[in-house]
């Protein structure tokens, strides 16, 4: 019986990613508001706040607060809590911050896996791996290339041994 983890790298490349994509919105927010006061400029010449200002402020704030909430609270609490047992007899997934979710399978009702990897992969383990049984499906997400490969493995060698290939 081996466990294995969600590997770190992808919440590293998740969070860098993120933050780049929301300061490309940051900037075309205040692109827009700029664009917004240079033609709207009777509208923007009053001394108080405008309704545009406000609604721009606000996004940008949104996108800040669900950012660190999401990013770098939640999901890494999510990354410590997600385990993969695989043995000879079952797959046992664990996960959850707030609720806490086991799926099994047996080994012997699973049917086939599928791989599926992701450009530069080795960098960012975006890696994932579905094991379809009778009945049912197992999703391992963010796992590293060598421990996907290993788990793919493990299953096939029970495949073969049982004459499911």
């Amino acid at each position: 019986m081996k466990k294995y983890y969600a590997d770190k790298r992808s919440l590293k490349f998740l969070r860098a990613a993120t933050l780049l994509i929301i300061a490309c919105i940051i900037i075309a927010l205040k692109y827009l508001l700029y664009y917004l006061e240079e033609h709207f400029p009777d509208y923007f010449s009053i001394p108080q706040i405008t309704v545009p200002e406000i609604i721009i402020w606000a996004v940008i704030i949104l996108l800040v607060t669900a950012y660190v909430i999401f990013l770098m609270i939640i999901l890494p609490l999510w990354y410590r809590s997600v385990s993969y047992t695989v043995s000879a007899e079952e797959i046992v997934i664990r996960s959850g911050i707030f609720i806490k979710n086991t799926s099994c399978i047996k080994m012997s009702a699973v049917q086939y896996t599928t791989a599926v990897c992701m450009p530069l992969s080795k960098y960012t383990s975006f890696n994932f791996l579905f094991i379809n049984a009778y009945g049912g499906r197992l999703v391992c997400t963010f796992l590293s290339s060598s421990d996907m490969e290993e788990i793919a493995k493990i299953i096939r060698q029970s495949l073969v041994s049982r004459g499911g290939l």
